[in-house]
């Protein structure tokens, strides 16, 4: 448990730094060397063994990264389509190649991989665009908010559902998934998380010299779906571990895993996150 703690404030210290940081390349390198650390973790837990399957999915995860995050800033239309048709007509090549050690099954979760997680994390980068786009409505404090508003959404909820768990915890939530998981525990981290994002929206109106454009009462909602939308990222990632008999993805991170056991909150809050923001902004902007 200490080195879990130990571990969980360093990266709690490093988000921090990611926020206050986040309009220059720090946040571009880490959503990059993140991506491509996790899907890495992932196709070793399938069980991947091929080193071109590796190559290829890291080198498309790059690309899925980099076309999100700046694909709005080229002059000329990239093929997409055409891309993602050669990308798949490879993996199967490798597959016949490697016939015997590489399965269908590596290429399906590959192609899942490579492209889902990235995607998801880009929206980080993606938020940014939103100053632009609606300059004079939403500021650089807003989209710092953004941020740890997604960040700690996962982060706290986990937290607060871990600790409130522990101390509470009777009825399990979904046994077969994760054992230590309890209703109790859900609901704390639920309860906490959305008390320390409402907290931080108060703080963010006093401090930006105009108010979050988003109404309170639709955040307030919002802040209550997001630990819900964390808590079930984490489900899948416990079912994936379940289904290959690992207890983690990596060791990388002392008491926590790998980071793929870090990213798979965020991962689904992210998009979730960007996602209703840039709907809502089109509604109250």
């Amino acid at each position: 448990m200490k080195r879990r703690i130990i571990s969980g404030i360093s990266f709690g210290l490093f988000g921090v730094l990611i926020i206050v940081l986040f309009f220059t390349p720090l946040p571009d390198i880490t959503v990059f060397v993140l991506s491509l650390m996790s899907v890495y973790e992932l196709l070793k837990s399938f069980g991947v063994k091929n080193k071109a399957l590796y190559a290829l999915s890291l080198v498309f995860s790059a690309g899925v990264i980099a076309y999100q995050s700046y694909g709005h800033m080229l002059s000329f239309e990239i093929p997409i389509f055409p891309i993602v048709a050669a990308y798949c007509m490879l993996v199967l090549v490798i597959i016949v190649a490697d016939f015997g050690r590489t399965t269908f099954e590596h290429a399906g979760l590959s192609l899942v991989s490579s492209f889902l997680l990235p995607s998801a994390l880009a929206c980080f980068l993606r938020m940014r665009n939103l100053v632009s786009e609606y300059d004079g409505v939403l500021t650089r404090g807003h989209l710092r908010y953004l941020v740890w508003f997604s960040i700690a959404g996962a982060v706290l909820a986990d937290t607060f559902a871990l600790f409130v768990g522990v101390k509470f915890g009777k009825k399990k939530l979904c046994p077969r998934v994760s054992p230590k998981k309890t209703v109790e525990g859900a609901i704390g981290g639920v309860v906490g998380a959305s008390v320390v994002n409402l907290i931080a929206l108060f703080i963010c109106n006093a401090v930006c010299y105009k108010p979050f454009p988003i109404p309170v009462w639709i955040m307030i909602i919002v802040t209550l779906v997001i630990p819900v939308i964390s808590m079930f990222g984490d489900l899948v990632a416990s079912t994936i571990k379940r289904n290959y008999g690992i207890k983690d993805f990596g060791n990388l991170i002392p008491g926590h895993g790998g980071i793929m056991d870090r990213m798979d909150s965020i991962s689904f809050v992210a998009p979730v996150v960007y996602g209703l923001m840039y709907v809502l902004m089109k509604i109250y902007a």
